[in-house]
């Protein structure tokens, strides 16, 4: 749940479930946990009236300034790692962001461990600040954002619940997009190849013309005979 602080400084939250993120365990002896927890250029579902992705190298600032936790449910009493002293590690690749992180052989690291093995936990969460994105209307009608940079990057780590992310952030600054009226330009589709070169027109014989011609007079006397006809 979001505090007063979370919105203030205006951490947004995403949920990744076991289909879009790889949560695994490694190794018996000492385990670790490891996954994606972005996947670039991925368009997510419908997060309220808009979709989203993320763009490569969003991260990149962020892997270097921050001190990010591995935190269980964003809770930062039941802490798994932490980049600073190395049991948490980030890299990003053409797929997304992955971490590793060492399991502590505390009660929060071994119930860890357990729950995932059992799939009792399957998804995977971030919590991080925006400092730049494009929102753009697509051609089908839908409306996305592009994550373009990211600012500050908390925390990571599994969650028991992969459900609806928090995108009252997200929707306070397209709110202010569709005030301010700055959208990017919208992603064309590719265009249908047209065939440009005028028919050319139909070519009759004079056979065929005179043809045509008798049988426009026979249909014009038969006509006249019925009329004729009906005088009588």
């Amino acid at each position: 749940m979001p505090t007063p602080k979370d919105k203030k400084e205006g951490i947004e939250r995403r949920v990744l479930a076991v289909d879009d993120v790889e949560l695994r365990l490694d190794g018996d002896d000492a385990p670790k946990l490891a996954g994606y927890i972005a996947k670039f250029g991925k368009r997510s579902e419908d997060l309220g009236g808009f979709t989203e992705k993320i763009k490569r190298g969003a991260f990149d600032n962020a892997m270097v300034e921050c001190d990010v936790r591995c935190l269980k449910n964003h809770d930062a009493n039941l802490i798994l790692g932490r980049t600073t002293n190395g049991t948490l590690r980030l890299d990003t690749n053409t797929v997304g962001l992955r971490f590793e992180c060492d399991l502590p052989d505390t009660t929060t690291g071994r119930d860890t461990r357990e729950e995932i093995r059992r799939k009792d936990i399957t998804g995977c969460s971030f919590a991080f600040t925006v400092k730049a994105d494009e929102w753009r209307n697509m051609e089908d009608g839908t409306v996305e954002r592009t994550i373009t940079e990211v600012d500050r990057l908390f925390d990571v780590g599994p969650v028991t619940y992969p459900a609806y992310p928090d995108t009252t952030v997200a929707a306070r600054s397209l709110e202010h997009v569709q005030a301010k009226g700055t959208w990017a330009a919208a992603v064309p589709t590719e265009p249908e190849e047209t065939n440009t070169t005028e028919p050319e027109p139909d070519v009759i014989s004079a056979e065929r013309q005179r043809k045509i011609d008798r049988g426009y007079r026979h249909a014009g006397r038969i006509i006249q005979r019925c009329k004729a006809a009906e005088t009588r």
